[in-house]
């Protein structure tokens, strides 16, 4: 069966940018149609409904916001990737609580356009998915009982911000594969995790831990996401190694936190690997369990106390290099999960992760159901791991 190439509505009201962007996108595979303005990219949209809409917010007349409002009023599940060349952080925030679905920054890399419309398009698949798993449960639960239950709005907002900005699951990185799972608890919190190539031979990756829960904590995991991407961008478009230097990253992310003044703070271990030089150059930022290291004959703990980010002004951080084996398990996971675990003293429930990780074959799938987390409501705390596993260690 033919493929078809995703179609973009491009709204932008600089010529330049406008044929710069269709040829661009036309050459990624992307089927491009551009409009100078936001009437004439609505009238585009409303003609025929595009798979993603990519739009600029600085533009006179009807700008990106606006047209966000009215994107999300008459298509609520069309994917909007909003760009600007401003690079304020208020962009990206007011985009976002408007509805858009991710957001970059002029000038474009390759990489970065089609990870943003890629990622976008594969949430809206996901989306629709689930809402049609919860139309049909809706369906089956009238014709059984006569009624239904709806879902917690909640917890249903929850996993819906949790998963809004998540990467792909079973991401490839060469040799090494990405895999994920988060648990949201019925409040919203600020778990987050994110994996990104830097370039043909490197990637990197984290888990951040958001105190707190509500409005505010998700907000700094869209901080944190907009934080990383500016970096990344500065790696790929000037050489900034920022990004490559787990240490000083931390640090850096530290001084900004504290520079927002949002009296939050978040736990982070942030880690760069080099399938090139089979090493792994990490630091960390007050993360618990600190996470596990499997070659298949033995687990290490990657053990590095540390204060975490936004706490205290001026904080250091301590960088690691480690040699991989050929064949790894890498897992890393939040606080949340020793909420679950049926063991009352901690040096137990760490013994029991170091276990149940501790095997080539292990999978995140496999830990979410021996945890229960498939099956489990009104969660405590989000629970989030992952694991970066290469080798035999592979399917």
């Amino acid at each position: 069966m033919v493929t078809q190439p995703i179609r973009v509505v491009v709204i932008d009201d600089t010529a330049l940018v406008r044929d710069l962007l269709g040829v661009q996108l036309g050459v990624l595979g992307y089927a491009p149609t551009v409009a100078e303005d936001g009437e004439s990219g609505l009238a585009l949209v409303r003609a025929a409904p595009p798979d993603l809409v990519l739009c600029d917010l600085r533009m006179p007349g009807m700008d990106g916001l606006a047209v966000l409002k009215v994107l999300r009023e008459e298509f609520p599940r069309l994917p909007v990737v909003v760009m600007s060349g401003a690079g304020l952080l208020n962009d990206a925030i007011n985009a976002l609580k408007l509805g858009a679905w991710d957001y970059v920054e002029k000038p474009f890399t390759e990489m970065g356009l089609r990870h943003a419309i890629d990622h976008a398009v594969e949430k809206a698949r996901l989306l629709e998915e689930n809402r049609l798993y919860r139309t049909h449960l809706e369906e089956v639960n009238r014709k059984l009982a006569g009624s239904y239950s709806l879902l917690a709005q909640d917890e249903d907002a929850g996993r819906q911000i949790q998963f809004h900005l998540l990467p792909r699951n079973h991401l490839k990185f060469g040799p090494f594969e990405f895999s994920r799972d988060l648990a949201p608890s019925a409040y919203l919190s600020g778990d987050f995790l994110d994996a990104f190539a830097l370039d043909a031979h490197r990637f990197a990756f984290y888990i951040a831990d958001v105190s707190g829960h509500g409005v505010s904590s998700a907000l700094v995991t869209v901080m944190l996401r907009a934080f990383m991407q500016r970096e990344l961008e500065g790696f790929v478009r000037r050489n900034d190694d920022l990004i490559v230097s787990p240490a000083r990253l931390l640090e850096k992310l530290n001084d900004e936190l504290l520079g927002e003044a949002l009296e939050k703070h978040l736990t982070i271990f942030y880690g760069v690997i080099d399938s090139s030089q089979d090493s792994l150059v990490y630091a960390n930022a007050g993360h618990f369990p600190w996470p596990l290291l499997f070659d298949g004959e033995r687990s290490v703990t990657l053990e590095m106390p540390a204060a975490p980010i936004g706490l205290f002004l001026h904080s250091q951080y301590k960088e690691t290099r480690l040699a991989l084996p050929q064949r790894m398990v890498l897992a890393a996971f939040s606080d949340g999960l020793l909420e679950v675990l049926p063991h009352d003293a901690l040096p137990a429930k760490l013994a029991f992760l170091a276990k149940l990780f501790g095997r080539l074959d292990v999978t995140v799938e496999d830990a979410a159901r021996e945890l229960g987390l498939k099956e489990a409501v009104h969660l405590p705390d989000d629970v989030a791991m992952f694991l970066i596993k290469r080798g035999d260690a592979h399917g």
